[in-house]
């Protein structure tokens, strides 16, 4: 492959499941996927309208690979300026790479000793706009996180996950009442 060649969707699913037989250490599978997604957000045709699809109050997304076994998937949530998901986190493996607009992205670490069942307390670990070819990892425990598009145009950011987020339960935070509430399936898009 030359240097000037488009780096496909295809290529890089090939790519990750390849990186995936070989390793079952989720921090290395992330290390080796960083710069292959990287590389694939260079690609100036991705967000193919084959890819796309509708969703409820305006929102869209683009599928882009699903694992038969939920093992990986590939998707990028288009979210809209004055719309910020909940505080979440996605207890899987993962990159998000943002591939159009500017994202406020607050990242939080749980602060556990609330004494009371199903309460947290959270503190901000990162708090930074990220624009095109910015990518972070997510690691559990250090996947607490929220994401703002504060540009006019959508904040499409790529994620790449160790599983499928409509069968994965997860948790949202509330922050000023310190409440962890669990949710499977639950889109984070709003």
């Amino acid at each position: 492959m030359t240097s000037s060649t488009v780096y496909s969707i295809d290529a890089f699913i090939e790519d990750a499941a390849r990186i995936m037989r070989s390793s079952q250490d989720r921090r290395q599978i992330v290390d080796d996927l960083r710069p292959l997604l990287e590389r694939l957000m260079r690609n100036p045709g991705l967000l193919e309208e084959r890819f796309r699809r509708e969703g409820a109050n305006g929102l869209y997304r683009y599928h882009f690979y699903e694992a038969p076994d939920a093992s990986l998937t590939i998707n990028a949530p288009a979210f809209l300026k004055g719309r910020p998901t909940p505080i979440h986190d996605h207890l899987t493996w993962g990159l998000i790479g943002v591939y159009s607009g500017r994202q406020l992205t607050t990242r939080y670490r749980r602060v556990d000793d609330t004494g009371e069942p199903g309460t947290t307390r959270l503190e901000v670990i990162e708090n930074e706009v990220l624009g095109p070819g910015a990518v972070y990892p997510l690691l559990p425990p250090d996947d607490l996180h929220r994401i703002e598009t504060v540009s006019d145009e959508p904040g499409i950011s790529i994620h790449v996950l160790g599983a499928d987020l409509r069968r994965q339960r997860r948790n949202v935070y509330e922050p000023v009442r310190w409440i962890v509430r669990e949710v499977e399936g639950e889109s984070m898009m709003r």
